[in-house]
């Protein structure tokens, strides 16, 4: 609903956002000391860890050998969701980090700081909703039975979330979580799944269950091109006879 009063999916996103930064602050309430140290801990080994280099240089190791091959199974399932659930999770804990000062600030200078992360927050939201058509797409996956049906949804499966990587690779490179080798055969990665994917496309499309009545629009049956080359004809003919409006420009002229 409201995307319908406010006709725009930031205010989702905005909302998803806020959840995401509520249920990040849940896991510190009501923690002690210790508790809360061996959390921080955790988080700061993961900067370590990720921000270091030490992943990318563990990556490198394991793709020394045959790049495709260690590729291939470095992509899968299980890695895609880390690679793709580890990003949302930094990005939240990077915001409630900037934000923690907020509530100590006078209304307007929270307000003008919340402001200022706002973008990030929508970009974190779209990545949990990322993260959420992924897993779906893997739960389906998963549930099929038939061996050739299921090899062919895996492989759009991985195409889903590799494409995803992809778009969002220079996040991955510069936080750590990518070697470059592993970076740069993302790309040819995808490559080889269109070309598995390619003699399937056509059933991938039809299982829609698309038929023509389907296709309600009128712009979608041709009927608004001639309707708008009917009004350019009759503008057209308008002007030339004389009749036609006149363009407030020309009238300043004068």
């Amino acid at each position: 609903m409201y995307v319908t009063f406010e006709g725009d999916n930031n205010v989702l996103l905005q909302l998803v956002g806020k959840r995401l930064l509520s249920d990040y602050a849940k896991q510190f309430k009501g923690k002690d000391a210790a508790t809360l140290a061996r959390i921080a801990l955790g988080q700061t080994a993961g900067n370590v860890f990720h921000g270091a280099g030490l992943r990318q240089f563990g990556q490198s190791v394991a793709d020394f050998g045959s790049t495709a091959r260690s590729v291939e199974l470095g992509l899968r399932a299980d890695h895609q969701h880390e690679l793709l659930s580890g990003r949302v999770q930094q990005m939240i804990a990077g915001i409630a980090g900037r934000l923690r000062p907020a509530s100590k600030l006078p209304r307007d200078e929270a307000a003008a700081l919340f402001n200022a992360n706002q973008s990030e927050l929508i970009e974190a939201a779209r990545a949990h909703g990322e993260l959420l058509q992924w897993a779906a797409l893997t739960a389906a996956v998963n549930a099929m039975e038939a061996a050739g049906t299921k090899q062919v949804l895996t492989w759009l499966r991985d195409l889903f979330g590799l494409t995803l990587i992809e778009r969002h690779l220079a996040w991955y490179l510069i936080n750590g979580r990518l070697s470059v080798k592993r970076a740069t055969a993302v790309s040819a990665y995808i490559d080889r799944l269109c070309t598995r994917l390619r003699p399937h496309a056509q059933d991938l499309v039809d299982a829609f269950g698309f038929e023509p009545e389907h296709v309600r629009a009128p712009i979608a049956s041709g009927a608004e091109q001639v309707r708008q080359a009917e009004a350019a004809g009759y503008h057209a003919a308008l002007l030339a006879s004389g009749e036609g409006p006149v363009s407030e420009k020309s009238l300043k002229h004068k």
